[in-house]
């Protein structure tokens, strides 16, 4: 599997790199209501990429901590203090059999694997995206000087913009709570205040995020790789 997403990443990447007209994410001309909306749907898209993403990566390394950690309770283990610390937990030191030394090495390598950097690339593409958003809605507010026929489609947007709002604040709270890195997606702070991306190139977010998965999937892959190889060594032995 993780052989398949490293080479599909990799195309990814590749095809990327050779596009040609992926310009700046806002480019100043004036947008339709066909596009504010496409505007809105990609955003709800990106906030939905980012959480299955995240939870993905949640799923996984929950299910092995749960397992390894069900495994330890069935040993008698006692932590061993020496003049230099506590030595660290070791199934195989202990003699036990090699289902608790892989799956203690199969929850160490799920823990050294981060998608954090793909989570970071994604926000930005996110965070893009939502400045672009909120570019519009102060268009339509200074539009609304001149054309009160407008305000209708203002108050529409009001409704979308909290919409949007409390999607991200629960994608928020919800990507904090499977990291744990303490990161956050602040609509409010760090997408509008703290993050000016307007002038980012849709090529260079797009190659960020995809050098990203690319760098998870292949670091994914040597774990499982490895592994693998420890386990053909147990069995050996």
């Amino acid at each position: 599997m993780w052989k398949s997403m490293l080479e599909c990443h990799h195309i990814q990447c590749q095809a990327i790199r050779e596009a040609r007209g992926l310009g700046p994410i806002v480019s100043g001309k004036k947008l339709s209501d066909d596009h504010s909306n496409d505007i809105l749907q990609l955003e709800r898209e990106l906030l939905s990429w980012i959480s299955s993403f995240s939870c993905w990566v949640g799923a996984q390394r929950g299910y092995v901590r749960a397992l390894n950690n069900w495994l330890v309770k069935c040993l008698l283990y006692e932590p061993e203090e020496t003049p230099d610390g506590i030595v660290p937990f070791s199934p195989g030191r202990m003699g036990a059999p090699p289902v608790f030394v892989i799956c203690n090495q199969w929850a160490q390598a799920m823990d050294r694997v981060s998608g954090k950097e793909v989570v970071d690339a994604m926000r930005i593409f996110a965070m893009s995206v939502f400045q672009l958003w909120e570019h519009e809605k102060l268009e339509m507010r200074q539009r609304l000087v001149t054309n009160k026929d407008l305000e209708r489609k203002a108050r529409n947007l009001d409704r979308e913009d909290q919409k949007i709002q409390k999607e991200i604040q629960a994608l928020d709270k919800k990507v904090v709570l499977v990291a744990g890195d303490g990161n956050s997606l602040s609509a409010t702070e760090n997408i509008v205040y703290q993050s000016d991306t307007s002038n980012s190139s849709l090529q260079g977010i797009l190659q960020c995020i995809f050098e990203a998965m690319e760098r998870f999937t292949a670091d994914s892959m040597k774990a499982y790789e490895e592994l693998v190889q420890r386990s053909e060594e147990e069995r050996r032995a």
